[in-house]
C-alpha cells in the first residue's frame, strides 16, 4: 500500500502541472460562460433546460473526454517519451499496482480538472434556477465518465506513441459515429455511461428529461449500472496494462 500511495502521490501531481491544469481547466470551464450568454432572454422554464443542455454536450461529450484523453494518456505516455519508464519499473513493485496506482491518478487528476468546470458551471447554473442542487449530476457523470475514459487511455499511452492522436481517432469515430449509427454497441460509449448516471442523479434534484433521452439511445439511465460497466472496464484495464509493463521490453523504451 506504501509503494501504490507514492505513485499514486506523484503521478497525479505530474498530471496536474500548472501549465497543462491552465488549459484543461479553461476547456473543462468552457460551459459556464457558454450558459451565462445562452440565458440571456430565456424564460424562466428554459433554464434548467439550458444548463442539461450546456452539461451533456459541451462538457460531456467534447471537454471531458478531450481532458481525460490528454490526461490518462500522458499518466504512462510520459513516463515511455521521457524515458524514464525503467526508474518506476525497475523497484520492486508488482507490475499491477503500478498499473492500478497510475490509472487510479489518471482518474483522480482528471476528477479535479473536471471538477472545477462543473463547479463553474454549477455556480453559475445555481444563481440563474435558484437551484443550489443542480450540479450533483454533473459530479456523479465526471466520476463515473474519468474511470471509463482512465480504463481507455492509460494503456493506449503505454502502447502508441502517437496516442493523443489515437484518442482523438478513437472519441470522433467510435463515440461519436459508430455508436450513435449503431445502437448495439451504444451502450459502451464512456459518455453515454456518463450521461446515464447523470440522468438518474438528476431526477433526485429535478424533473426533466428533454436533452437526455435523444443522447442516450439504448442505454438505460441508471447509475449502478453505469458504475457498474466502468468497474469491470478498470479491471479488465488494469489487468492488461500490468501484462504490458511486464512483458515490454522497457529497457528499450
Amino acid at each position: 500500500m506504501i509503494a501504490f500511495g507514492l505513485i499514486l502521490s506523484s503521478t497525479t501531481r505530474r498530471l496536474l502541472r500548472f501549465r497543462r491544469l491552465i488549459g484543461l481547466v479553461l476547456l473543462t470551464g468552457l460551459p459556464a460562460p457558454v450558459l451565462f450568454f445562452v440565458s440571456f432572454g430565456a424564460a424562466d422554464s428554459r433554464l434548467a433546460g439550458l444548463y442539461d443542455e450546456m452539461m451533456l454536450t459541451v462538457f460531456m461529450v467534447l471537454a471531458l473526454p478531450v481532458t481525460a484523453l490528454v490526461i490518462g494518456s500522458a499518466a504512462l505516455g510520459e513516463e515511455r517519451r521521457l524515458r524514464t519508464m525503467p526508474f518506476l519499473v525497475l523497484k520492486p513493485v508488482s507490475r499491477w499496482t503500478i498499473a492500478g496506482a497510475v490509472t487510479g491518478s489518471a482518474i483522480l487528476a482528471t476528477v479535479v480538472v473536471g471538477g472545477i468546470g462543473v463547479a463553474a458551471t454549477w455556480l453559475v447554473g445555481a444563481i440563474l434556477t435558484g437551484n443550489t442542487l443542480i450540479g450533483l449530476p454533473a459530479m456523479a457523470a465526471l466520476a463515473i465518465s474519468a474511470a471509463g475514459y482512465a480504463a481507455i487511455y492509460v494503456p493506449l499511452g503505454l502502447l502508441v506513441s502517437r496516442s493523443t492522436l489515437a484518442g482523438l481517432a478513437y472519441i470522433f469515430i467510435w463515440e461519436f459515429i459508430i455508436t450513435s449509427i449503431a445502437s448495439g454497441v451504444s451502450a459502451s460509449s464512456i459518455w453515454r455511461i456518463g450521461a446515464s448516471a447523470y440522468g438518474d442523479v438528476r431526477t433526485l434534484s429535478r424533473d426533466g428529461v428533454d436533452i437526455l433521452d435523444e443522447m442516450l439511445s439504448t442505454v438505460s439511465v441508471g447509475i449502478g449500472g453505469a458504475s457498474a460497466k466502468v468497474v469491470v472496464m478498470l479491471a479488465v484495464s488494469i489487468a492488461f496494462t500490468g501484462l504490458l509493463l511486464r512483458r515490454k521490453d522497457l529497457a528499450d523504451e
